[in-house]
């Protein structure tokens, strides 16, 4: 089965997954696709989110079922809940945030 993220996913981190971290929605490596695995534009907004870098210059699309006003909080509060997670290892934990925010929105390099 392929690994898909939906909106439900995403409102559904509580505020104890949200202090103590998550991995509840981090796809298994096996289902991360080679890009996300050697790194991609996807991959470089999760590693910037998580060590505070400078953001990778790209246009931000989300996708349908994510462009409401509240999406924004949800996700971010996702993708912070599995950043945060210390189980995976990092490259695992960086691909899988990094496929996770594909399934959220599209980014083009600008």
């Amino acid at each position: 089965m392929a690994y898909s993220l939906s909106r439900a996913n995403v409102d559904s981190i509580t505020d104890a997954e949200l202090e103590r971290s998550t991995v509840k929605h981090l796809p298994k490596w096996d289902d991360i696709p080679a890009d996300f695995r050697n790194g991609n534009l996807y991959t470089q907004m999760a590693q910037a989110r998580l060590l505070d870098y400078p953001m990778p210059n790209a246009s931000v699309s989300l996708l349908p079922g994510f462009e409401d006003d509240g999406a924004c909080k949800a996700i971010d509060r996702c993708i912070t809940a599995h950043l945060n997670a210390f189980a995976p290892k990092h490259e695992h934990k960086i691909a899988g945030v990094g496929y996770m925010i594909s399934k959220i929105c599209r980014l083009l390099p600008v």
